[in-house]
């Protein structure tokens, strides 16, 4: 089973049909959609592996309606209940670029999980933005640290540089060897910050860098694989883009495959993701 451990939040998406301009009307598409990144992984890779989210949302009717999404999606859900769920407003533009004004609410409430919810488990997969803040940082690490390594395998991806500069080289460095994830994700940006940082990640089995349309490179056991991906007609909104690759890549990787195989699964999934409005 995969566990994905982190946000549950209500997204908020709006497409602008134009430029942004100040102090005035401006024209758009506005919906709300499920989102936060962990949820996201869950609802993305369910359709192929038994999947779990763990996270916290608000004992309010916009929690209520979130997890019954994702149980829609096929993920069992085990919530916490804090006072207010989060929402991200996210701006999409003509490119289908997001950016996003995030309140994190109860995600950033996570408290100390009961163990019973990591029965079962193959395969851990956290997303950064649950480490940006305690108690959940220490909620969800501490959760990793009872997994028994190996069978259990995990993930982790690197997802803002906004968190990455928050949390600092030396809380992330230290967080990464507490985790000892097997396999950490990131884009380009998130990449070239880690070096900026001085992030080592010699140590993990898989470092996967997404560079939008240029080739995956994936460096696994000292070797590196440029895995080339598809164009893709029809781009809407690149929101969940991500996590349908870290989704499709795991649920490939648990049947056995290689990194680049994997690699090759989680870019069909992204390409999927970037021609709908929000995440998959």
């Amino acid at each position: 089973m995969l566990l994905t451990i982190g946000d549950l939040i209500d997204d908020v998406l709006v497409r602008r049909a134009g430029g942004l301009e100040r102090g005035t009307d401006n024209a758009a598409t506005i919906r709300h959609a499920r989102g936060g990144s962990a949820a996201n992984v869950a609802a993305a890779a369910a359709a192929s592996v038994a999947t779990r989210f763990i996270g916290c949302v608000g004992d309010d009717p916009a929690g209520d309606a979130l997890i019954r999404r994702l149980e829609r999606a096929g993920v069992d859900v085990r919530v916490q209940r804090g006072e207010r769920t989060g929402t991200i407003v996210i701006l999409v533009d003509e490119e289908g670029e997001r950016t996003m004004i995030t309140d994190r609410g109860a995600a950033a409430e996570l408290g100390a999980i009961d163990p019973s919810w990591l029965d079962g488990v193959d395969w851990v997969h956290a997303p950064l933005y649950g480490f940006s803040r305690e108690p959940s940082r220490s909620a969800i690490v501490e959760a990793i640290e009872r997994m028994p390594r190996p069978p259990a395998r995990v993930s982790l991806d690197l997802s803002s540089i906004a968190t990455m500069r928050d949390l600092g080289a030396g809380r992330l460095q230290t967080l990464i060897a507490r985790l000892r994830p097997d396999v950490v994700f990131a884009n380009r940006d998130e990449a070239r910050c880690a070096g900026d940082l001085g992030i080592d990640l010699s140590s993990v089995e898989a470092y996967i860098v997404k560079r939008g349309g240029a080739p995956v490179v994936v460096s696994a056991r000292g070797d590196e694989v440029h895995v080339p991906v598809e164009p893709v007609e029809g781009l809407i909104d690149s929101t969940g883009a991500g996590d349908a690759f870290a989704a499709g890549y795991i649920a490939a990787a648990m049947s056995g495959t290689d990194a680049a195989d994997a690699a090759r699964a989680g870019a069909d999934l992204a390409r999927r993701a970037l021609t709908e409005l929000g995440a998959l």
